[in-house]
């Protein structure tokens, strides 16, 4: 069997966000060391479950949704297209079904992922400067229809995308998708450093009974 890792057709890209203690007052991740019984270190970790790359289930928007553990390996993991914003203004913020339709129309098909990036530097600049993040790209209701009228099976985005211009388009986009069992995934990082789609991108979460969201380590393999 050929060893993938150490070929030099294939890269690893880390789309993960790195967790520096002790996180935010809202994002808290507090670290205390302490011994195990045989007086080898441990530590206790302080935090939710929506700090750093984190992948959402249905369970986090629905009472009865399915949590991450009911979900097969293959959903963490498939081929992974962009959707790219360009252009960033106050009358043109939102990924439309026509973005998305010019974008990823003939190449998006059913178990694909979708992640959402901003390519407006300026933007990206303007919100760095003045700390107002309302400034920043969004996906939209109608997107998610479209998502989920494709068979995406994931959707992400990094800190400089919104799922959702407010809190009420925010939660209709997580509503159906969810309702439809995709998930989301958000905190990626690094996403400049892929200048190739489509890609690989794998993000798995801890294995744990009845919880709504987990920490995930994402990571793109691309082709050299």
């Amino acid at each position: 069997m050929k060893n993938l890792f150490t070929s030099k057709d294939l890269k690893l890209v880390d789309l993960s966000q790195k967790i520096v203690p002790p996180g935010t007052p809202t994002r808290p991740f507090r670290v205390e060391r302490s011994y195990l019984h045989d007086r080898t270190w441990k530590h206790e970790i302080y935090t939710h479950s929506h700090v750093g790359t984190h992948i959402e289930s249905p369970a986090h928007f629905f009472e009865n949704g399915k949590d991450l553990e009911q979900f097969f390996l293959e959903a963490f993991c498939g081929r992974a297209w962009f959707c790219d914003y360009f252009d960033v203004s106050e009358t043109h913020d939102e990924v439309t079904t026509d973005l998305l339709e010019i974008q990823l129309g003939e190449k998006v098909e059913k178990g694909d992922i979708v992640i959402g990036r901003n390519c407006d530097k300026e933007n990206l600049q303007k919100v760095k400067q003045t700390g107002n993040r309302e400034l920043l790209p969004s996906f939209s209701p109608e997107a998610g229809i479209w998502l989920r009228d494709r068979g995406v099976k994931m959707v992400g985005i990094d800190a400089h995308f919104h799922l959702g211009k407010n809190v009420e388009k925010t939660r209709e986009f997580h509503q159906i998708l969810m309702a439809q069992d995709v998930l989301l995934i958000e905190g990626l990082d690094n996403l400049d450093q892929i200048t190739t789609t489509p890609f690989v991108f794998l993000a798995f979460p801890y294995r744990v009974e009845g919880i709504d969201s987990s920490f995930a380590r994402a990571v793109a393999f691309l082709e050299r």
